[in-house]
């Protein structure tokens, strides 16, 4: 039987897709272990909280803007008299 050397670029692409199965299987174990820990609820649960406050925030800055808007118009008013 003739047997056929390997080139060193031959052993790098089947050392590449080996890895790259153990990374994908690393991260795929990661993720439902993470699940199972109850992390990515806690995550959602951040970022609903600081979705809220980004939305309060901008509600806050919106009214605060109309209130400079009415002072204004006041103001005018005045002028106008």
């Amino acid at each position: 039987m003739d047997k056929e050397r390997w080139s060193l670029k031959d052993k790098l692409e089947v050392a590449e897709a080996v890895f790259t199965i153990i990374v994908s299987t690393m991260a795929i174990w990661g993720t439902i272990v993470a699940w199972e820990n109850g992390f990515w609820h806690k995550l959602k649960h951040i970022a609903d909280h600081l979705h809220e406050r980004y939305e309060q925030e901008e509600i806050e800055g919106q009214g605060g803007a109309l209130m400079k808007l009415e002072q204004d118009v006041k103001k005018l008013e005045k002028k106008v008299k």
